[in-house]
């Protein structure tokens, strides 16, 4: 257990030292929040035990800066004060403080907040340590299952990863989408189709009204399918609920249970959205400027308005990534190491001397040069211009 003080008296600074090296605590100390927080920011600590009023930096600034840091772990902080009125301790606990000591200190009183701070600190790591565990077996589950989808078909596996990466962008601009729910969204999209494994392979290059009634029937499976798979594992519990309801529809005709608008996590709601959208752009082959056409005809109707508006702003973002992809037209003697073709290089005949994003090395460049020599290809090229340096 390393403790760090902060005291600007030296006698009392020392007083607290000595009595927890005798407790048996690695001790470092520092004579205000300044020196203490440059400490702080340099070796870890697992409590901070500081008076109150001091020069420079006080206790009270000093633990609000470290409640607002992103420090690895948990710090337990005791607040050591001669100021102690109800509003006093008030304001101490309210600046991150989870204990306080009074002045003039009694030792023994010292001792045991100490040590009830310390067995705090070591539940919150052992509770640190398993929650680190669960999530380490959980990543790794999911990871598995993607796997297992993309080994039976590639097409369907490069969907649930594209779904699964638009799941978790569209969960973080929606307001109703807490942090904790962004690992659940993102695994429900990576798995939302896991229930196809085991169909018919030429099953799922077909449009629904091309199927069969069988056909039809084993598609329309293929949600509780999913379910039954996820439901074996606890962890995945979660997720099993939303793969079921991603063929869902907001106007209520979805399948497999018909739920409407109000019945339908709101998860679900956007595993479906990211879906259907990923399915207009490959499937479809529709283009990023018509997509807002199509999102329209289906908004309120089959995808949630909110959810909607919200893959609208993302597919602008995209049409304004692809405007952005402009290139520079230069000499091949202006060209310079680092430097990305923006297309393919060929000889005047048609043979083909170098491909579009290739990376311009020196050599490269000199390829380049002697093909411009012997009169093979011509005196220009594209490169991108944001590989253009100055």
């Amino acid at each position: 257990m390393h403790i760090l003080i902060v005291e600007d008296d030296a006698i009392t600074r020392h007083l607290l030292e000595n009595k927890l090296v005798q407790l048996g605590y690695t001790v470092d100390s520092a004579q205000n929040g300044t020196e203490a927080w440059a400490k702080l920011n340099s070796a870890p600590f697992d409590m901070v035990i500081s008076d109150w009023s001091m020069p420079e930096m006080d206790g009270l600034e000093l633990f609000k800066r470290i409640r607002n840091a992103d420090f690895k772990r948990y710090i337990y902080l005791i607040l050591v004060t001669a100021h102690n009125t109800k509003g006093d301790i008030v304001s101490g606990l309210v600046s991150g403080a989870d204990d306080y000591i009074t002045k003039p200190i009694n030792m023994e009183e010292f001792r045991a907040r100490v040590e009830i701070g310390a067995k705090i600190v070591q539940l919150e790591r052992k509770a640190t340590d398993r929650y680190n565990y669960i999530k380490k077996n959980y990543f790794q589950t999911i990871h598995m299952f993607t796997n297992l989808i993309e080994v039976f078909d590639e097409e369907l596996g490069g969907h649930c990863r594209r779904v699964g990466e638009l799941s978790l962008k569209l969960a973080k601009l929606h307001p109703d989408v807490s942090e904790n729910d962004l690992p659940i969204v993102e695994a429900a999209g990576l798995l939302h189709d896991i229930g196809m494994i085991g169909l018919p392979s030429g099953l799922l290059s077909k449009k629904r009204t091309e199927m069969n009634g069988d056909e039809r029937q084993l598609y329309l499976s293929h949600p509780v399918s999913g379910e039954i798979i996820l439901n074996e594992i606890d962890l995945l519990r979660p997720i099993a609920k939303l793969v079921r309801a991603h063929h869902e529809q907001y106007n209520g005709r979805g399948f497999p249970d018909g739920l409407d608008n109000s019945e339908i996590p709101l998860l679900a709601k956007i595993v479906s959205a990211a879906s259907v959208y990923d399915n207009i752009v490959h499937k479809g082959k529709v283009s990023l400027e018509n997509i807002p056409d199509s999102l329209q005809r289906l908004r309120g109707y089959q995808l949630d308005p909110d959810i909607t508006d919200h893959l609208m702003e993302i597919n602008l973002e995209k049409i304004q990534e692809e405007e952005r992809k402009e290139f520079f037209e230069l000499e091949i003697d202006d060209l310079q190491e680092g430097m990305m073709l923006a297309g393919n290089i060929r000889t005047k005949t048609g043979a083909f001397v170098m491909p579009a994003n290739t990376q311009l090395t020196n050599n490269g460049i000199e390829k380049l040069k002697n093909c411009r020599k012997i009169a093979s290809i011509g005196n220009k090229t594209f490169v991108y211009k944001w590989s253009v340096r100055g």
